[in-house]
Formats: structure tokens, C-alpha cells, sequence
């Protein structure tokens, strides 16, 4: 994240309260991020107007309480807004880096909107404070769900085409020659057959012979993996 040299209006000095002295000058430079500095013990200490406008969470409501009264929002997998900002202050003391994530952040007034946010640990005596970085990413989220959405209902215009397909080539059988292909897709012979369903081998061969002619086939593996294109066996 690049901070510009350009000039920033000083934050109000109310909203600075707790803040280590050289916390100030990363607090009042010019990003084009929102930011908000949450302490060692996951208070909210420094939340600057961009958030407010971002979110529509004013500073007087977010200044000096905890992150879990007052960041309302949760990511794609439920993960709370205040959960991923601890999570991050937790990893600052093992002195490891948090990525960055997306959250939902649902205001007072009952709207929502995503943002995306970046964190930056500062160590001080007391443990570190991590800066908060935060931008708009509701047109990308919305750009994602209209995939999602053309992406869900393709596939599910295909299982509606293939199965009205399937339903249309599927050739009539008799409840004997289903009977007979059942069996035969188990790997019975034809003498098998006969032997369970107490049929002469002829007989059989002549409901074989009905059925490769039903499914328009020249062998009976032709004849299986037809029956199996057509829905008339499982697998």
C-alpha cells in the first residue's frame, strides 16, 4: 500500500485518544484506503472518516469499545469481522503476518456492503497495535455472484437437457427384457440367466437378441453401454 506525501486533514484529536505518539503520523497519512487502529486488546482506538463513509459506522460509536460490540459484519464462511481482527492481532504478537480477507459489513441502518481489508502490526512496548486498511470491493463480489449465478443455473439447464434427452432416447422395454439386461449388467451369462429366472438358454438368447435390437446395438457390451447413455442402468 503506497501512502501519499499529499497533505491529510488532521484527524480529530478525540478520535487519536490511546494512540502512541508516532501511531499519529501512520493514522493522518493520505491513503486511499479507510483506516481504523485497533489496540493490543482488540480496541477499536483510531477510526478515520473514509471508514465512516465506507461503512457508515461514525467514529463517536466505534472509538474506545471493543471490536465484538461494534464491527458487525462476517466473511463468505460466517467468520465475524471482530474474529478476523483478533485473529490478526494474535498473529502480530507470534510475530507472524495476516493475510489479507474480505467482509460483509452490515451498518445500523440495516445496509451492507464488502469490503476488502489489509493489516499492518505495529510493535510498541504494550504489544502490537494493527492498522487496519479498507477499501470497496462490492463490485467485484457482485461481478462474482452474477458468475455464480450464470455458472449454478448452466449447469443446472444441462441436467434438465440431458435428462429430457435421456428420457426421449430411452427405447421401451419389456419388465422382462429389463429384467434380462439387469442381469446381464451384473455379468450373468445367458445360462445364468436362465438357470435364475428358471427360462430355457434359448428363450434367453431370444430376449437378448429383442434387446440389442431395442437399443440399436451389435453386442451386448454395445448393448450395456447404451442402456447406460439411455438412464436404463445405474452407473
Amino acid at each position: 500500500m503506497e501512502l501519499s506525501t499529499s497533505t491529510r486533514q488532521k484527524p480529530d484529536t478525540a478520535t487519536m485518544a490511546g494512540l502512541p505518539g508516532f501511531l499519529e503520523g501512520v493514522a493522518s497519512a493520505i491513503t486511499a484506503d479507510a483506516v481504523f487502529i485497533v489496540d493490543p486488546e482488540c480496541h477499536i482506538v483510531y477510526w478515520d472518516a473514509r471508514a465512516e463513509s465506507l461503512t457508515g459506522l461514525l467514529a463517536e460509536e466505534m472509538v474506545d469499545r471493543h471490536c465484538y460490540e461494534v464491527l458487525s459484519g462476517e466473511g463468505e464462511d460466517g467468520t465475524s469481522f471482530c474474529a478476523r481482527v483478533c485473529s490478526a492481532v494474535r498473529l502480530a504478537r507470534a510475530g507472524q503476518p495476516a493475510n489479507d480477507y474480505e467482509v460483509r459489513v452490515f451498518t445500523r441502518s440495516g445496509g451492507e456492503r464488502w469490503v476488502g481489508v489489509s493489516s499492518l502490526a505495529v510493535p510498541t512496548e504494550r504489544g502490537p497495535y494493527l492498522v487496519g486498511l479498507m477499501r470497496d470491493v462490492r463490485a467485484a463480489h457482485e461481478t462474482l455472484e452474477m458468475a455464480r449465478y450464470v455458472v449454478r443455473h448452466s449447469r443446472q439447464d444441462t441436467r434438465e437437457k440431458r435428462a429430457v434427452r435421456r428420457d426421449r432416447d430411452a427405447p421401451a422395454l419389456t419388465p422382462r427384457q429389463a429384467e434380462i439386461l439387469g442381469l446381464l449388467a451384473s455379468g450373468k451369462s445367458a445360462g445364468e440367466i436362465g438357470r435364475e429366472l428358471y427360462l430355457s438358454q434359448a428363450t434367453v438368447r431370444n430376449h437378448i437378441r429383442a434387446l440389442l435390437l431395442a437399443l440399436g446395438a451389435h453386442s451386448q457390451l454395445e448393448a450395456l453401454a447404451r442402456a447406460r447413455e439411455a438412464g436404463l442402468l445405474d452407473g
